[in-house]
């Protein structure tokens, strides 16, 4: 029996982790996508069932209850989950299966998963925290849907999540980005065949 691939890609907010992974599912259309669960508000530009699944705080919670859920995660406010159901027909029927996942999310997927993730972490450019902080804000600032105080809350989190990038099977900085989508993708090509 084959078995599918996990592809996790983690970044921290702002790095186009969300524009990396639609590249590579427009590249690779057999390529599957794990919608995660949230109890955010969906932006203008993302659609319920394709981008995420939209719940209530109480069905969230009941999903978490009855362990519907791989991982799950405060981020800024609102609760996300990654559904382990597509997760296992994906990886039974030896499909690949992309995950659009915050760091401690990804680590949660590689540890459950181990033979079978493959773990990508993407930073911003910069030689230093300061510089990958100034991209990011900037980029957070452009995409001009949440508020400062929001984007402020992001930016708290990416010293801690950058110490994680080590524990990734690979790393890319996304500083143009048509150039890191190839780079990924060859690198993906290269470990499921």
């Amino acid at each position: 029996m084959s078995t599918g691939k996990l592809i996790v890609l983690s970044a921290p907010s702002g790095t186009g982790k969300t524009s990396i992974c639609k590249k590579l599912l427009e590249n690779n259309s057999k390529w599957k996508f794990s919608i995660s669960a949230t109890t955010r508000n969906l932006r203008e530009d993302e659609f319920e069932g394709k981008d995420y699944i939209q719940m209530s705080n109480e069905k969230f919670d009941h999903c978490v209850k009855f362990g519907d859920f791989l991982e799950w995660e405060w981020v800024h406010g609102n609760k996300y989950g990654t559904p382990i159901g597509p997760l296992e027909d994906v990886l039974d029927s030896g499909g690949i299966m992309l995950l659009d996942i915050d760091v401690k999310g990804g680590l949660t997927v590689m540890n459950e998963f181990p033979d079978e993730t493959i773990g990508i972490f993407v930073e911003p450019p910069g030689d230093d925290v300061p510089e990958q902080l100034e991209v990011l804000e900037e980029r957070l600032t452009e995409r001009g849907n949440e508020p400062a105080k929001l984007i402020k809350q992001r930016l708290k989190r990416f010293p801690i999540e950058i110490e994680y990038k080590q524990d990734f099977d690979y790393y890319f900085v996304n500083d143009i980005l048509n150039d890191t989508v190839k780079e990924i993708e060859k690198v993906i090509k290269e470990n499921i065949k």
